[in-house]
C-alpha cells in the first residue's frame, strides 16, 4: 500500500522518509509545489528513495493544465510539462498518473474537438512514455462538471480511442462522487492502479477511510487481488496512517 499527499505539496518532501516505518510500502510522488520533479530537485527525491525499500509511483502535474484545451499554447505546455515528467521519474518509476482535460469556455462550444484534442495529446505522451518504459494511466474524475472521463463509458471510451499505451488509475474516492464505483468494479480488470480516500458522496474531500460513505465492506474486497499498486491519497500522514490501519483490520476481520 502506498501513499500520497497532495495536502503536503507545499512543503519540504522530507517527511517521505518516514513512510516505510509507518508500514507503507510505496510513495506516490504528485509532481505539484515543492514535489514538483525537476531537474534540481532530483538529487533531493533521490536520496530519500534510496534510503528505502519501497515502491515509487508519480502523479504527473495537472496545476494550470489541460491537454484538452483548444489554446494550443495551454495544450503545448502540457504536453511538455509530462512529458518531463516522464523523463526525470524514469529511472524510478513505472507509471505517471495524468488526469484527462476540462472543458474551457470556449472547449464546451467545441466539445468534440476538445476531446480529439486531448486524444491526441495521449496518444504523443504515450509513446514517449513507452519509449522510456513508463506507463501513463489515465484518471477517472471527481462529479465536477467540464471535467471529461468521470464515468467508465467515457474514460475507457478514451483509453480505446488512444490505443496501446494507456493504462488506468481507479479513483475510488472520485467514483463516489458520481454514484458509478459498482460500474467501475465491473471492469476491475482494466486496472493499472489505485487511488484510496473517502468522502461524503458530493465532492472530493480526501478523508481518511471509514469517514464517509465509500462502501469498504465491498471495495477491499473487490480489490483484494490486484496486484498493481494501491495508494491511500490522504490529507496528512497520520491521516493516511489511520487509513492504512483501517485497511489492516479489515484485511484481518472482513
Amino acid at each position: 500500500m502506498g501513499f500520497s499527499a497532495y495536502k503536503l505539496v507545499t512543503k519540504p518532501f522530507d517527511w517521505a522518509a518516514g513512510l516505510e516505518d509507518m508500514g507503507f510500502d510505496g510513495w506516490e510522488i504528485v509532481s505539484e509545489g515543492q514535489q514538483k520533479i525537476t531537474k534540481e530537485s532530483l538529487p533531493g527525491f533521490m536520496d530519500i528513495i534510496n534510503s528505502m525499500d519501497i515502491e515509487i509511483t508519480v502523479h504527473g502535474p495537472f496545476s494550470d493544465l489541460n491537454p484538452a484545451s483548444v489554446n494550443d499554447a495551454i495544450r503545448d505546455e502540457t504536453i511538455r510539462q509530462i512529458r518531463q515528467c516522464v523523463e526525470l521519474s524514469a529511472d524510478f518509476s513505472r507509471i505517471v498518473v495524468v488526469h484527462p482535460g476540462i472543458l474551457s469556455p470556449l472547449g464546451s462550444q467545441m466539445p468534440d474537438e476538445a476531446w480529439t484534442r486531448n486524444v491526441d495529446a495521449l496518444r504523443e505522451l504515450c509513446k514517449h512514455a513507452g519509449e522510456h518504459g513508463v506507463t501513463l494511466c489515465l484518471e477517472n474524475m471527481p462529479n465536477i462538471e467540464k471535467l471529461l472521463c468521470r464515468t467508465p463509458y467515457e474514460i475507457f471510451g478514451m483509453a480505446e480511442s488512444v490505443g496501446d499505451g494507456i493504462g488506468m488509475t481507479f479513483d475510488v474516492g472520485h467514483s463516489n462522487t458520481m454514484r458509478n464505483t459498482a460500474e467501475f468494479l465491473k471492469e476491475k480488470a482494466k486496472f493499472a492502479h489505485v487511488h484510496i480516500h473517502d468522502n461524503h458522496g458530493i465532492k472530493d474531500e480526501h478523508l481518511e477511510l471509514g469517514k464517509g460513505t465509500v462502501d469498504w465492506g465491498r471495495v477491499l474486497p473487490e480489490l483484494k487481488d490486484f496486484k498493481g499498486m494501491a495508494v491511500v491519497e490522504a490529507r496528512s500522514l497520520e491521516e493516511g496512517r489511520r487509513s492504512l490501519e483501517f485497511i489492516r483490520k479489515r484485511e484481518h476481520h472482513p
